[in-house]
């Protein structure tokens, strides 16, 4: 299998095409002017901290900010952002208090996890000044908040026993705890489970929750377009909010095999993936609550370069399942889904067997970039990113071209070659 990813006019050098991760300073500010005014935030003694992806891998302490000069209320801080110039990355604002930390709920359009985004950049940005939470309104209100979750689905599927079994709702008010907030059987519906919890905060911001099974069974992506959690908005005065069902299903679901595929050729030429040795598996919301290692994919006998595999989703037509590949257990794809978002998307039209579209793991298609110097002394320098299994090759033209390997490129990462009279092409090779 060949992977043209480059083609450089070598001779009369008609065109050099570079690609190259870049690095250049970013600068967050967060207002928390509003946090400070509810009690939520102390100047004196909590922290603040910026994380995401590719900032520094969603590290909730690396990158601290610091109140600004010109206004104590907004916290500041830059750090270097690498990445390719264009592609989107995702952050959130975090707070470490005396109870803990305190993240950010879904405030950006980052897909189904609701990050904050920007575009990566080669040159200086400053992002702009937003809100903790996005919450701009200092007016605090406390409120009772009546929870209601229908378990009558999750009772006939035989995931809870209503005689025994625990329903609990955890959100931003608990600190996301799985059994601070217990429910009770209504004495009216004998499939609702019912419990008043009193809020406090900013009236109209959003109070991210779910709920959960017996102390460690959660909802999936259950929000509003996909999004990880349901959401509230915190009035003035009690509230009920209308019953949902568990997990959002309203019906029985049905068992649906679902394959998936992906081409593991560019992680097996760059050395990152031993074919042999190594294990690339699937995980999703819905399909194995993002384990890594559950849904395990075998090699195709028909093409030596995918990973396929076959799961029973139980689930009901319309569904969207949130999913990702991993290899070896531990490596996870990054910002795979549309639009940046972090996590691939597929939307069930039925409940028929179906078969994924085939991807790259990545989304990365391409050995990498070739780079070609100006000619110096008669000579010219090519430089990729050399990995074992990546080799040079040349061709006089497209138009019937017979590629020829570089001689002693193989594993290398550079070349040193005498300019031509002619054009030359140049592509990355491996097999």
């Amino acid at each position: 299998m060949n992977h043209l990813t480059r083609l450089i006019a070598a001779g009369c050098l008609l065109a050099t095409v570079v690609t190259a991760t870049v690095a250049a300073p970013v600068t967050f500010q967060v207002d928390l002017s509003v946090q400070t005014a509810l009690g939520a935030f102390n100047p004196a003694t909590d922290g603040v901290f910026v994380a995401g992806d590719p900032l520094n891998g969603w590290s909730p302490t690396e990158s601290p900010l610091t109140p600004s000069p010109g206004n104590p209320s907004i916290f500041v801080g830059t750090y270097d952002v690498s990445g390719t110039a264009g592609e989107t990355g995702q952050y959130k604002f975090l707070l470490a208090t005396g109870t803990g930390q305190v993240w950010e709920g879904n405030v950006g359009t980052g897909g189904g996890t609701g990050n904050r985004t920007l575009t990566i950049s080669d040159t200086d940005q400053t992002l702009p000044v937003v809100y903790f939470n996005n919450v701009s309104g200092g007016t605090a209100v406390t409120s009772d908040v009546t929870f209601q979750v229908n378990m009558s689905v999750q009772t006939e599927m035989g995931n809870f026993n209503p005689e025994s079994d625990t329903v609990t709702v955890a959100g931003e008010f608990n600190g996301w705890n799985p059994t601070a907030s217990p429910l009770s059987r209504s004495g009216s519906d004998p499939n609702l489970w019912v419990g008043t919890q009193t809020l406090s905060g900013a009236v109209n911001s959003g109070v991210a929750f779910k709920f959960v099974m017996n102390g460690s069974t959660w909802e999936g992506n259950v929000g509003a377009n996909g999004a990880q959690n349901r959401q509230l908005t915190l009035v003035s005065g009690p509230q009920t909010l209308p019953p949902v069902y568990f997990n959002n299903l309203p019906v029985v679901p049905s068992i649906v095999p679902l394959t998936f595929q992906v081409d593991l050729s560019i992680p097996i030429a760059q050395g990152t993936f031993d074919p042999e040795l190594g294990t690339a598996s699937v995980a999703g919301d819905l399909l194995n609550n993002w384990n890594p290692t559950a849904s395990i994919l075998n090699r195709s006998e028909s093409n030596p370069n995918v990973w396929t595999g076959t799961f029973d989703l139980t689930t009901t037509a319309g569904a969207v399942l949130y999913y990702k590949f991993v290899l070896n257990g531990s490596t996870w794809e990054v910002n795979v889904g549309p639009n940046g978002a972090d996590n691939r998307v597929f939307s069930l039209a039925s409940t028929d067997p179906q078969t994924l579209p085939l991807v790259y793991f990545n989304n990365v298609n391409q050995l990498g970039p070739i780079t070609i110097s100006q000619p110096t002394n008669g000579q010219i320098t090519i430089t990729w990113t050399a990995s074992p299994q990546i080799r040079l090759q040349t061709a006089g033209s497209l138009n019937g071209a017979v590629w020829q390997d570089v001689p002693n490129t193989q594993g290398q990462g550079s070349v040193t070659l005498e300019v031509g009279a002619s054009s030359a092409l140049f592509r990355l090779f491996s097999l």
